[in-house]
């Protein structure tokens, strides 16, 4: 079988990011058997990457082939757009699968099509993404609903909400969970580098990792550890590790400027993956209260790393976190303090959550991805 991806947008940080880079590489791995061609730009530095992010294998092709969004300006994006699609139409005609694995994929019109929907934000929280991103999500995902095969989604919350707004598409939605990667696991004889100034000897901390998006529900976590006493904000400092699109950093950080310049709140931008390793084994719990996920991939990281979880008991965080985390009304700050406090307070549930975390971790795969995601493939062609 030949499947191809457009791996034009694959390498940030973000969970669709992530979630191609890993299925792609644990599909090479699992499937010698198989091709899979990847569609990249004409720049040399982008393919340089990929190389280094997937190596060689037999199995594995790379072809630049695409225009980057950019090449003749902003003024230009739609003409590009419009290339970019008849290019991949034309290259899906050596596949026997094309997987979509963007929400704002180009209309390919191929056969064969596969699309991976990992939330729909743009369309269930208007407050958060504008009445433009929703009208533009909501014009290319009825298109690309229309013409695809087969639809992959991570949570059972995810498929219900998709199936919802789009009842003709039930037949084709397919549950296909995330993964975390197999870096993450507890490493506590390493403190973390970036917390080495910051923290001081003693003292421990909670973790937030992720974007700074108003759905990430950061000012309410803020709002939560100032109310803390006094006491225990000075022994357990909050750690925001913020990443994501610059506008909406900027925002939070204007809108909490006052709050941030508290000495027991650290803020720090990108790390590496063995240093989030470390941030999450040596954090007293990990603060995700997230009014809205596809998946929440950050709680399984957390587990795998023996972190005790704080998340939401709304959207698909049951589904993924089962009873192995404490979940908190997203909306109640006193629900999210009170969790705090019994995580400060009380060993024995931390120690408890942290097996549990380990156990429930183990119910996601990468490997376990790959293979589902190839029996959909094989679905499409029978």
């Amino acid at each position: 079988m030949r499947i191809g991806f457009d791996a034009s947008g694959i390498s940030g940080y973000c969970g669709i990011h992530t979630y191609s880079r890993e299925l792609i590489r644990h599909l090479i791995q699992e499937f010698p058997e198989d091709q899979f061609i990847l569609l990249s730009t004409f720049s040399k530095s982008r393919r340089r990457r990929l190389e280094k992010e997937f190596g060689v294998h037999h199995n594995l092709e790379i072809r630049s082939v695409l225009p980057n969004r950019l090449a003749l300006g902003s003024s230009f994006i739609s003409l590009i757009l419009f290339l970019r699609s008849m290019i991949i139409r034309h290259q899906a005609h050596s596949f026997d699968i094309l997987h979509i694995t963007k929400p704002f994929a180009e209309r390919t019109g191929t056969r064969n099509t596969i699309i991976t929907v990992q939330d729909l934000f743009p369309l269930t929280l208007d407050d958060y993404q504008g009445e433009d991103a929703k009208k533009e999500f909501d014009s290319n995902i009825t298109f690309i609903l229309e013409e695809t095969k087969a639809i992959i989604v991570p949570t059972e919350y995810t498929a219900n909400q998709l199936c919802g707004l789009y009842p003709e598409v039930r037949g084709k939605v397919n549950v296909v969970p995330l993964a975390a990667g197999n870096g993450f696991r507890q490493d506590r004889n390493s403190p973390p580098e970036s917390l080495r100034e910051a923290l001081p000897e003693g003292a421990s901390y909670f973790l937030y990792v992720g974007s700074a998006y108003p759905r990430k529900n950061l000012d309410r976590v803020l709002e939560a550890y100032l109310a803390m006493p006094e006491a225990q904000k000075a022994e357990h400092f909050l750690v925001l590790l913020l990443t994501g699109v610059a506008s909406h950093l900027s925002d939070f950080k204007e809108r909490n400027r006052n709050t941030l310049l508290e000495p027991n709140i650290i803020v720090l931008g990108g790390v590496s993956e063995e240093e989030l390793v470390r941030l999450y084994s040596s954090a007293v719990a990990f603060l995700f209260p997230s009014l809205d996920e596809g998946f929440g991939l950050p709680i399984i990281e957390a587990m795998r790393c023996g972190c005790p979880v704080i998340t939401s008991n709304v959207s698909c965080m049951p589904e993924v976190a089962g009873d192995a985390a404490i979940l908190v009304d997203p909306y109640s700050v006193d629900d999210i303090l009170s969790a705090m406090k019994d995580m400060v307070s009380n060993p024995v549930r931390r120690d408890e959550l942290r097996q549990k975390g380990f156990d429930q971790a183990k119910l996601f795969s990468w490997k376990e991805t790959a293979h589902r995601t190839m029996d959909v493939y094989r679905s499409v062609l029978d």
